[in-house]
């Protein structure tokens, strides 16, 4: 009766433990972070102190710097750990505004993975890669990429062009990214296009 018991005890111990190491394997992290890729990083995220001034066909006028960049890898909600930057940005213009950089796994667009540039005030994603040309995600599209452009009489290289189709009155039609630079020039939702006439970037790297 004693070794019954006693063999039912281990029996039990074996099975919880191999329950237990069973669901560890499903906590989030064990699965490899999800980087965001220099590549991206070049072209949206700056460190403190950047700066861009923009003006339109009518002499309007605005300017955003970075007012902090912050660096985390996180695991929640998520079944696997990705790198995500949080930025917050000033503007004459939109006044203090919140943008969140993040590494994404969605194969429903076509990727195997990629990274997104994102705020929750206004367009709901401001910037994307990693995918091919012609590819939407939400309400906007990448349609290409340049080799060069000149803005207001400065010439900038390798270019990322978008168009949104959103209707919120606040969302850029056009956007164009320059790498190392940052957004170039875009048009806004009332068709006017605002260039960049003067920068001042520190890159993360």
């Amino acid at each position: 009766m004693f070794i019954s018991n006693r063999l039912f005890r281990n029996s039990l111990y074996l099975v919880i433990f191999i329950l237990l190491n069973s669901a560890d394997c499903s906590k989030p992290g064990s699965e490899p972070t999800c980087y965001i890729s220099e590549e991206f990083k070049s072209y949206v995220i700056f460190n403190d102190g950047s700066y861009w001034v923009y003006q339109d066909q009518s002499g309007n006028w605005d300017t955003v710097k970075i007012i902090k960049t912050e660096h985390t890898i996180i695991d929640n909600p998520y079944t696997s750990p990705r790198e995500r930057y949080n930025i917050t940005t000033g503007s004459t213009i939109y006044g203090e505004r919140k943008y969140i950089a993040q590494c994404e796994h969605v194969y429903r667009i076509g990727c195997d993975n990629f990274s997104k540039y994102s705020t929750n005030y206004y367009s709901p994603i401001l910037f994307f890669c990693c995918c091919e040309e012609g590819i939407n995600y939400e309400n906007l599209k990448y349609l290409q990429q340049l080799d060069s452009m000149v803005v207001n009489s400065s010439i900038f290289y390798n270019i990322k062009e978008f168009e949104s189709d959103s209707i919120n009155p606040q969302t850029a039609r056009k956007l164009y990214y320059s790498q190392k630079i940052g957004l170039i020039m875009y048009e806004d939702f009332e068709g006017n296009n605002w260039h960049l006439v003067d920068y001042s970037v520190f890159n993360i790297y």
